[in-house]
């Protein structure tokens, strides 16, 4: 048995997961697995699938570093629990349990997350090209946004487009390859524009293996989704719906470009009478905290308060997570003096927070989401703030938007 005190790089989803990503079309570990060769990763699950592996599988056991894993080790270095760490101390994620199972290094394929496709309706500030359509309207409006993403090299940008924009394998995958899965996150773009996923989706209820498996879908909840897809989820054993929302009102629709806030908030009501009235259906709030949103957390949580039923607040109802990518959105590549104020900024937050909420879940929810926002700000990697104004100007100028005026607290702390 591995000893896993001293090894900190063993991760069961080198052994028993898998994402299928796009555009590339390549099978990686998990989705923060991040490499610069995915054109050497295998497109499909045959016997190159593990073969491409080896390497990794056999670093992990050794406990030697993964390049491709950097995102967790990043975590683990500030103090917050990484993904890996997550699927070691729980079954929840690929049900799998090392301390009682010796076998942890076979492979067994019962994790799987599948990124939909880049057909996305909305464009947001912490995405990109390479997981949405819609951005494709500021790169060809504008070369510098082109740039932004590619550098010098267009050519990469025109051959994501002359791709599909949707996951076509989906439909194909066959029952022997998902026999004993028991997860499945789904991600886009946006999961219920995809037809392709619909048909996997029916596949596992029609094989009668649907029942089996726990499922999270990742939505921007921007719209509410058609009823041949809504009729799949009470066959599942467990459905987590994971609503993509980072701020409220008209910063939500900055953030998301493309979404409308009061769309957003009837698709929000919708979800949440499907829960309450599908014991196997629950409900997350996906909130990535960047430089736009960090100091607005306080009115969010606000919101999360007033608007949901007491029943479906949960400790873990806010599921938070620091933005590493780009990287001028992420906490830790702030200038050290705009990290000290906006630190101040949150502890005051954070303190009114806890003085006007008596609700023990909201109390966690806003003890953990701080504590996660402390540390993020507590490591200064590099500075990139003027690079954080030089993208946020350029992407006010191709979409006739402007930041300051949508954050005004946030642009005092800069213009400081």
């Amino acid at each position: 048995m591995i000893d896993l005190k001293k090894n900190k790089t063993y991760c069961p989803y080198l052994f028993r997961g898998a994402v299928m990503q796009v555009p590339d079309g390549a099978i990686v570990p998990c989705c923060r697995y991040s490499s610069e060769e995915y054109d050497k990763y295998p497109k499909s699950f045959d016997k190159g699938y593990d073969d491409i592996w080896n390497d990794i599988r056999k670093k992990a056991l050794e406990g030697k570093q993964i390049s491709g894993c950097w995102r967790c080790y990043h975590d683990e270095k500030l103090g917050l629990k990484s993904m890996r760490q997550g699927a070691l101390e729980t079954a929840n994620e690929i049900n799998y349990d090392y301390k009682t199972n010796p076998n942890y290094n076979e492979t067994e394929l019962e994790f799987i997350e599948i990124q939909t496709g880049r057909y996305c309706n909305l464009k947001c500030r912490s995405c990109g090209p390479k997981l949405s359509t819609t951005w494709d309207e500021d790169l060809d409006n504008n070369n510098k946004v082109i740039q932004n993403f590619f550098g010098n090299n267009t050519q990469d940008y025109i051959d994501i487009k002359s791709k599909p924009n949707t996951n076509q394998s989906l439909s194909t995958i066959p029952k022997e390859t998902v026999l004993n899965l028991k997860n499945i996150k789904a991600t886009g773009g946006e999961p219920f524009l995809n037809d392709q996923f619909q048909v996997f989706l029916s596949n596992l209820v029609n094989w009668d293996l649907a029942k089996n498996i726990n499922i999270e879908i990742f939505t921007n909840c921007s719209f509410f989704p058609k009823e041949q897809y809504r009729s799949l989820l009470p066959h599942f054993k467990n459905v987590k719906m994971n609503l993509s929302l980072d701020a409220i009102g008209d910063r939500a629709e900055f953030i998301r470009k493309g979404s409308i806030w009061s769309k957003v908030l009837d698709s929000l009501h919708k979800w949440i009478e499907v829960s309450l009235n599908n014991k196997n259906v629950s409900i997350a709030l996906g909130h990535t905290l960047t430089v736009y949103n960090v100091i607005y957390l306080k009115e969010f949580i606000n919101w999360i308060e007033s608007s949901f039923p007491a029943d479906l607040i949960t400790h873990n109802l806010l599921d938070l997570h620091l933005a590493q990518t780009p990287e001028y959105l992420c906490l830790s590549n702030l200038d050290t003096q705009i990290q000290k104020q906006l630190d101040s900024i949150i502890i005051n937050h954070k303190n009114e927070l806890l003085s006007k909420h008596k609700n023990k879940n909201i109390i966690k929810i806003i003890n953990n989401s701080y504590e996660k926002i402390s540390k993020g700000l507590s490591v200064s990697k590099k500075d990139l703030s003027n690079e954080f104004l030089e993208k946020a100007n350029l992407f006010d100028d191709v979409r006739k938007e402007n930041w300051k005026k949508t954050f005004p607290e946030l642009a005092e702390v800069f213009d400081e």
